[in-house]
Order: structure tokens, then sequence, then C-alpha cells
């Protein structure tokens, strides 16, 4: 096992900085490529980045939630698809620390910088069967960012019912790269740089001990993994953490926009060569799109300090820290919104680095994580008293 010295969060953030302007000089072409770089990739891993919220037994640093929220926001300023797929490489190894300790050896035991990517998108003809020792899986799963530089994918999957009044089982299971085939479905005018394309399994036989049953983890924070620490960073329910990892990226996102459209503005004249920055109305956006930015990351950073407290969350703070997520998304796009509106022309070039930020803040607000409809029902329902529907008293 690659012994690498244990980050401190100042150490993490002073190797992001560091890295920053190589990223930003990618940028373009993780679009051209429609994944991240090598050099991106592998930058993160020399650096024991992604090792940020793994166990330290196997070699990771336990650093806290605010850790991955800073340093994938700083990452996402200077490429929101860099900073998307960074965000998940931490998360990801978050994420198998829940799973049995045996899930783990076969995955860090071999490697304790492999890349992990995830799909919640598997298609509804997709088949998981119960079998002795496993799961035989087949079927497509979508929307898998960074699948193209990952060793191992975790799918969420519904196993098929013994009788006909029980509810389907989900689960999440680890395939690792030699069982799956991944499919370039990718072809999209946002977010290219994720390279989040469709992986195929094809009749795979997945173990037991590769499997975790999602209702006790998204109800309680509870999985196999969890038990083998004592550290709250691991007690945490999922969908309460999930989301940060993709807010943050689009926080980092909306910041990086605005300080590209603010400089911008500094030395902008019109055709009649008037200054910009001269006109009332654009001071005015300037103050506007600030403020909703800075009630945004207000928002979203209050509410990871939850996460970082302690104790159980119960189903209404799980809920409402979803709604917080999902406004906060609402916030910054509305805020990049207003940016290009007030932006002219010039801003529609592709040698202008403003209209990716905005592509890619649209396409990840548009996330199912950040569905405000979805989010606002569920949180409206248990402040007005009424009981959540079966499916999201189980998995939200």
């Amino acid at each position: 096992m690659q012994r690498l010295q244990p980050l401190t969060h100042e150490k993490a953030m002073e190797l992001v900085r560091e890295m920053l302007p190589a990223i930003r000089s990618r940028a373009a072409l993780s679009e051209e490529l429609r994944s991240q770089p090598k050099e991106t990739i592998l930058a993160f891993r020399d650096a024991g980045l992604i090792r940020a919220l793994m166990p330290k037994r196997w070699g990771g640093s336990e650093l806290g939630i605010d850790t991955m929220y800073q340093t994938t926001r700083e990452i996402a300023k200077a490429d929101p698809s860099a900073g998307w797929c960074f965000g998940l490489l931490v998360l990801h190894s978050w994420m198998l620390a829940y799973y049995p300790d045996e899930a783990q050896r076969d995955v860090w035991g071999e490697d304790p910088d492999a890349c992990i990517a995830s799909s919640f998108g598997g298609s509804p003809a997709n088949r998981v069967v119960r079998v002795d020792g496993g799961y035989m899986v087949d079927g497509e799963w979508g929307f898998s960012s960074g699948i193209d530089h990952s060793d191992w994918a975790m799918i969420f999957a519904h196993v098929a019912a013994s009788e006909p009044d029980v509810s389907p089982q989900a689960m999440m299971m680890l395939v690792p790269k030699s069982d799956f085939t991944i499919l370039p479905t990718w072809k999209t005018i946002a977010q290219k740089g994720t390279g989040s394309n469709n992986l195929r399994v094809q009749q795979v036989f997945i173990p037991e001990h590769r499997t975790i049953d999602m209702v006790a983890w998204c109800q309680k924070g509870e999985g196999p993994g969890s038990q083998l620490s004592d550290n709250e960073l691991y007690k945490h329910p999922l969908y309460a953490v999930i989301p940060v990892s993709l807010a943050s990226a689009l926080m980092g996102a909306s910041l990086g926009a605005y300080e590209l459209w603010r400089d911008g503005i500094k030395g902008k004249s019109t055709v009649r060569n008037a200054k910009v920055a001269d006109f009332t109305h654009q001071q005015i956006r300037v103050a506007e799109v600030s403020a909703t930015l800075e009630a945004a990351q207000a928002l979203f950073e209050k509410s990871l300090s939850r996460l970082e407290t302690g104790g159980p969350i119960d189903t209404y703070e799980r809920l409402r820290l979803r709604r917080n997520y999902g406004f906060t998304a609402r916030l910054c796009n509305q805020a990049v919104k207003t940016m290009m509106e007030s932006s002219g022309a010039g801003s529609m070039f592709e040698a202008n680095p403003l209209q990716r930020y905005w592509r890619d803040v649209q396409a990840s607000a548009m996330h199912i994580t950040f569905n405000m409809d979805h989010l606002g029902e569920m949180f409206g329902k248990l402040e007005l008293g009424l009981p959540l529907n079966e499916k999201d008293s189980r998995l939200s």
C-alpha cells in the first residue's frame, strides 16, 4: 500500500491552490475530450486529495465534510467540470467507508488511490436477482460522472422481491471496472468535462459483501463500515451528505463566474467607447448578484455546520438540509443567469469562458438532487404535519 502523509485541512487547501492554474488551463481541453484529462486526475491522486474523507486505517485523512466543500469549491472556480468530478471522487471514498470491511479491502487493499464513480440512474429494464452468495446483475446505468477515469462504480439497484406484496429491496452495489462496459453517451451541451457516460453490466455476479442496504443508510446513517469507526464522519445519513459534493462544485462554479464577470466589467467599454463600469444599472446588477451569492453561501455553510456538530439527524432535519441544498443551487443559478443577461453579446463567443460557467451552472442546477419541487413537497409535508409517501419515507 502506498503510504502518504495524512493531510490536514490547511495542507489540502494549499495543494489545491497550487494546481489551480494547470486545471484552469485544461478547461477547454476537458470539453473537447468530454472527460477530465488524465493529468488532472493524476494530480488529485498524487496529492492524496481523494483520500480526504477516507478512513485512516486505509491511509486516509478522515478530514471533515467542510474540507470536501472548500477544496471542491476552489477547483470548480477554475473549471466547473473538474470540480464536479473531484468532489465526487472525495464523496465516493466517504461512501465506501460505509460498506463491509471486505468490500473496502477489495478496493483499497489493492489500490488506496482507486477512483470510484457512481450511478443512481438505472434503467427500469435492469434485472437484479438474488442468488447464492450474492446477486446476478444485468442492465444499464446512466449519468455516471467520471466513469472514464474510475476503477470501480457504485450502482443503485432494486432487488426483485420474493413475494408479491413486499417492496423491492433498495441497494447500492460495488462493481469493478473489469465487470462493466463504458458506453459513450455523454453528448451534451454542458458539463461536458464530467464525462457522465452510461455503463453496462451484463450478467455479472456481485458478492453480498459488495452491497449495502440503502434504507438503513438513508434513514439512520448506518452501514456495516460505520460500525468500524467512532468518527462521526461515518454516522451521517446518505442524502445529508451526497448533495454537499455537488452543491460545492455548483457554488465554486458560480463564484468563479462572478469573478470573471466582475473583473470583465472593470475593463469593458461599449462600441461607443463608454465604460460599462460607469453604468448605474450595471453597478446595481453587481450588488444584486454578489448579495445573492453571499446569501447562497451563508445558507449552505450554515447547513454544513450541522454536519460538524455530530449527533443523530432525524427525517425532518435531513429534509431541511436537503431543502437548503436545493435552494442554494437555485440561488446560484439565478445569480449566474443575471450575469449572462447583463454581459452583452460578447459572452456568447466560445473563447469567452463565462459562457462555459453559465452552461455548467445551469446543467448542475438541473440535477435531480436539487429539484425544489420534489424537495419542497417532502419538506412541506413534514412542516404541515403530513406523512411522506412510502418511497420518500424509506429513501430520502
